[in-house]
């Protein structure tokens, strides 16, 4: 309700006495302040309608006047409403000047009118508009629940807000990290630069968590009728980012069993395997895209940008967080691979993440898996893993005895250097490394050719293999894996 809507309700019978503008019976009024105090400012709150009869204002300085209407203005109040009759025939000239100085609307209240008619008049208008926008609140509930039950993703959510409150709108988690603003072209702060951002509204979102996201709204006025419209709706929105990336205990428990029979393979048969992704409840006829990324210190920021962003781009996903890392399995991309995988490892440019995917067959996802969880520890940014490469075979036999193999293979070498202080293992290391360029490696070993030659042969020698054939350098490089002795 707004000073203006006070002068066209006839019942009423206001008139205004000050030249005030447009602008400023604009002025929205939050309720009825009834006072007769000479100075009640200290129990007024901004945007009141002051009503008083002037019991007690029987002075003519203009002075004391313009101090009480300064102090008014102060607050500020919305208005004041002066009623004649009982303490005053017409209204103070003095009053009228002073208001006409500090441009407060000053409305007359005819004797007809007691000043009661004025609160509940008031108070019945505001009730009407709290209802009203209640009422708005919950439809807006309701068409966010309508599709959140239809799995839409969090930036439709943000999009039907928008459309509802006509104001830029964005989602914050517990680090001032930004995961979903609508619409794209609006720039929002980050971090410790978001406290400083202007005419901003922040409503923390109820989902239960210690670290909870928070919602954000660019506003342009008032932000009492944000925030109640919001109320209603931020409870929609929380479930849906709990969806998006809070797993339940028991969905938690699925994906550790799943890991957990993955990586051992020893123990795990095909079927133990199978049987564990078919707890987790996807689709054994499905592609499903792997992603892992490690979640630990700083990285940890980037958390719900990611999970989000999953459940944006696919339709069905699981997420977990194990040991630090985030690993997640999804199908049924709502886009092209290429498109998926250009979205996700652009999300944070030094975040340490392995994508994989699509796998076809419960074999193929379980060594892309060990692959991912091996190779995340050498990365330090977003890379998209090979459908096939020496490092997922390394990975699918690790756990088959190949180590123990490996470490055996690898002991005469070992011992070698122990014993008499020589690089043979060193200097196979960086041979291969360099693709078994004699001039190369020499380089970086510092060492004339002659010297390398002989190391060579004498690694043959230990290790009972050739060198100079493909099925010799393969083990060896697989070897050095096995053991992480050479890196990814």
């Amino acid at each position: 309700m707004r000073v203006a809507d006070l002068l066209t309700e006839h019942s009423l019978q206001l008139r205004l006495e000050t030249p005030t503008g447009p602008d400023r019976l604009s002025q929205e009024i939050v309720r009825c302040a009834p006072t007769e105090h000479l100075d009640p400012t200290p129990f007024l709150d901004a945007n009141v309608l002051l009503l008083t009869s002037g019991i007690g204002m029987n002075f003519s300085e203009e002075s004391i006047w313009d101090g009480y209407v300064e102090r008014l203005t102060r607050v500020p109040v919305a208005a004041l409403a002066f009623a004649v009759g009982a303490a005053h025939d017409s209204l103070p000239k003095g009053l009228i000047t002073a208001c006409t100085a500090h441009d407060l609307p000053l409305l007359e209240v005819p004797t007809t009118v007691p000043l009661l008619k004025i609160d509940q008049h008031v108070e019945g208008m505001l009730q009407a508009e709290r209802i009203a926008l209640l009422d708005r609140g919950w439809l807006l509930a309701d068409e966010c629940a309508r599709l959140a039950s239809q799995g839409a993703e969090i930036s439709t959510l943000l999009a039907a807000m928008y459309a509802a409150l006509e104001l830029p709108i964005a989602v914050y988690d517990a680090f001032d990290s930004l995961i979903a603003q609508y619409p794209e072209t609006v720039t929002w702060r980050t971090g410790a630069a978001r406290a400083s951002q202007p005419d901003t509204v922040t409503v923390p979102l109820p989902m239960g968590l210690s670290n909870s996201c928070q919602l954000a709204v660019r506003l342009y006025g008032s932000s009492a009728e944000v925030e109640a419209l919001l109320a209603p709706v931020t409870s929609i929105l929380a479930l849906q980012l709990n969806r998006s990336v809070v797993v339940d205990a028991s969905s938690h428990q699925d994906m550790l069993r799943f890991v957990n029979r993955c990586v051992a393979w020893s123990e795990s048969t095909r079927s133990d395997v199978a049987n564990a992704f078919h707890e987790l409840g996807l689709s054994r006829r499905a592609e499903t895209t792997l992603l892992v990324a490690d979640m630990s210190g700083e990285h940890a920021a980037a958390a719900w940008k990611l999970r989000v962003a999953l459940h944006d781009t696919f339709h069905d996903v699981r997420v977990a967080e194990l040991d630090e890392q985030l690993i997640a399995l999804a199908q049924f991309p709502r886009e092209a691979f290429d498109e998926v995988s250009k979205r996700l490892l652009g999300i944070e440019p030094v975040l340490p993440l392995v994508l994989r995917g699509p796998a076809r067959t419960i074999d193929e996802l379980r060594i892309a898996l060990v692959h991912a969880l091996n190779l995340i520890r050498h990365v330090s940014a977003p890379v998209l893993a090979p459908v096939l490469g020496l490092s997922a075979v390394v990975a699918a036999a690790a756990g088959r005895g190949a180590r123990e193999a490996a470490e055996r293979f690898l002991a005469p070498l070992l011992d070698h250097d122990e014993h008499r202080a020589t690089e043979l293992l060193p200097t196979l290391r960086i041979w291969l490394r360099n693709d078994a360029q004699p001039s190369r490696t020499c380089e970086e070993l510092y060492i004339h050719r002659n010297s390398l030659s002989y190391r060579l042969r004498r690694i043959e020698e230990l290790l009972g293999i050739s060198l100079d054939t493909l099925d010799g350098r393969a083990t060896c490089l697989m070897a050095l894996r096995l053991v992480e002795i050479e890196p990814y």
